[in-house]
């Protein structure tokens, strides 16, 4: 049986990612309002000069979708389903990792592990519960992640060649 003060404080852990997640496009466009201001042109002209901020503002977009993702998982983590939610945990960090928001690397990874240590489960036994004929329906968010993260880094290493 797991401590209700470890859950209530794995719960804000948890909260705390969602709001970092959805917040990022907002951060980010202001970001490029004070970057616009401070050279003195509107936005508009400033993405138009560089692609990597649309790229970038894309890859901003992608997180509040994680942040949903984040919340299903912590309802299934609440309705006793922890591996599922390891399982998503993980994919999300593969699309973190080809995002390459470091922040959000270490954030998902810290959720990872205080998952796996309250809930006293190991990442191979999640996957051995969830690896069935259902598996790619459990991961199908990750994967939406992962596929819009590979056209980001395509469109990040074609901007820097």
């Amino acid at each position: 049986m797991t401590n209700v003060n470890k859950i209530k404080s794995l719960d804000k852990y948890y909260n705390i990612a969602k709001i970092f997640l959805t917040i990022t496009p907002f951060l980010y466009i202001m970001y490029l309002c004070i970057g616009a201001t401070r050279i003195g042109i509107p936005i508009s002209q400033l993405i138009q000069e560089d692609p990597k901020n649309i790229v970038v503002f894309l890859v901003a977009m992608i997180n509040p979708f994680i942040a949903y993702l984040l919340s299903f998982m912590h309802r299934k983590i609440n309705n006793g389903d922890v591996a599922y939610s390891v399982v998503n945990l993980i994919v999300l960090i593969i699309g973190e990792v080809m995002l390459q928001n470091v922040l959000y690397i270490i954030l998902l990874v810290f959720l990872l592990l205080k998952t796996l240590k309250i809930y006293n489960y190991s990442i191979k036994e999640c996957f051995k519960t969830k690896w069935n004929k259902d598996f790619f329906s459990t991961i199908s968010g990750g994967l939406i992640v992962i596929g819009l993260a590979s056209i980001c880094l395509f469109a990040i290493f074609r901007i820097n060649s």
